[in-house]
């Protein structure tokens, strides 16, 4: 439970709230409205926080050999999300059957997530090449413009690898930039907070490739830096944002009962998304007391056992 002291509320907010966008965007929230529709805004958040915490998991496996120090970088990443997609994923294999049009995609509405993984790999690998910090940056720097460029050529708009390297990137060049030195929090606020009002009246309207533009490379960078400046401990955003994952994996599960006519009705699709995200953490939850509880008890039988033999 200290972990999640740890963590930042502003940031386990957006996640949640970003999680809501996506699945209004894909018509499985009870409200349908004109407003919060332009999901796509939403995966590139996550982009940019995935990279912006990409470089410190990365140092953590550096000094290992590159085959087991790649794995483990990779199983690392897997395992907070491997329940969801263990469930997503078959959901994904029964949509694509039943909707079958010659073509088979697996990750569905989860290809951001084999994105991440495969940028993820690559710049690690790179990473543990590379030894000059310096070089590596430069290499983030120029993959970064390349695939901006090609984001911003229609032919190339809509495709997910580049949207995701480019998004990535900037926010691993994010982590590179020292933290503000300000004493005064409330200064960090008046910056925020219209950071903040900015990022939510544009994903509340639809946007053109130009504000989309905007948001990725000057609004989510300021409203991710800005927010890990600000050390904001909240039990209840902390909850709401281990619940976002969950929350964006589980749309595969009635997004195929609704396709093979199984459910129709909008409360009961999203109720079946919030359900299975509160049973998915309610499940971490339980294994991380019982693995405290069991390390507790090896440490007490440890201490009892030294003392035993010391008398």
């Amino acid at each position: 439970m200290s972990s999640n002291l740890n963590r930042n509320g502003l940031i386990e907010l957006y996640r949640f709230i970003f999680a809501i966008n996506v699945i209004k965007s894909h018509g499985m929230f009870p409200y349908e409205g004109q407003y919060f529709g332009t999901g796509k805004l939403s995966v590139e958040f996550f982009f940019v926080l995935s990279g912006y915490l990409l470089t410190r998991s990365i140092d953590k496996y550096r000094d290992l050999p590159l085959l087991s120090g790649t794995w483990k970088f990779l199983l690392s990443k897997l395992r907070p999300i491997a329940l969801p997609l263990i469930v997503a994923l078959p959901f994904n294999i029964i949509y694509e059957l039943a909707d079958w049009d010659g073509s088979f995609n697996i990750w569905g509405y989860l290809w951001y997530v084999r994105v991440m993984l495969e940028v993820f790999v690559l710049y690690f690998v790179i990473r543990r090449i590379l030894k000059d910090e310096r070089w590596f940056i430069a290499i983030v720097a120029t993959v970064f413009f390349i695939a901006s460029i090609l984001h911003v050529i229609p032919r190339f708009y809509a495709h997910g690898m580049i949207r995701g390297t480019s998004a990535i990137s900037l926010g691993m060049l994010l982590s590179y930039v020292p933290r503000p030195k300000i004493k005064k929090k409330c200064i960090l606020w008046l910056a925020l907070i219209p950071v903040q009002a900015a990022c939510l009246g544009i994903i509340m309207l639809d946007c053109n490739l130009i504000v989309e533009e905007t948001l990725d490379l000057i609004l989510y960078p300021a409203l991710i830096y800005l927010s890990f400046a600000l050390p904001v401990h909240n039990r209840v955003m902390n909850y709401l944002g281990a619940l976002s994952f969950g929350l964006y994996a589980f749309q595969c599960v009635p997004r195929a009962l609704r396709e093979l006519g199984l459910i129709t009705n909008i409360w009961v699709i999203f109720g079946i998304i919030v359900a299975l995200s509160l049973a998915e953490d309610l499940i971490k939850r339980i294994y991380k007391l019982r693995k405290q509880r069991g390390e507790n008890s090896d440490l007490h039988t440890k201490e009892d056992t030294h003392a035993s033999e010391a008398s």
